[in-house]
C-alpha cells in the first residue's frame, strides 16, 4: 500500500513538473507569435 502511494505522488510530481515545462516553453512562443500577428496587421504585409 506504501509502493502504491509512493507510485501516485511520483506520477502527480511528473505530471506537475512537465506541465510546468509545457507552460514555460510553450507560452512565451504564443505570446510571441501573437505580439507578430498584431504587428503584422497594423503594418502592410507583402503578397
Amino acid at each position: 500500500m506504501k509502493f502504491l502511494g509512493f507510485l501516485l505522488f511520483l506520477f502527480v510530481f511528473l505530471m506537475a513538473f512537465w506541465c510546468l515545462f509545457f507552460l514555460a516553453s510553450v507560452v512565451p512562443y504564443f505570446i510571441y507569435v501573437w505580439i507578430r500577428e498584431g504587428k503584422l496587421e497594423n503594418d502592410q504585409i507583402p503578397n
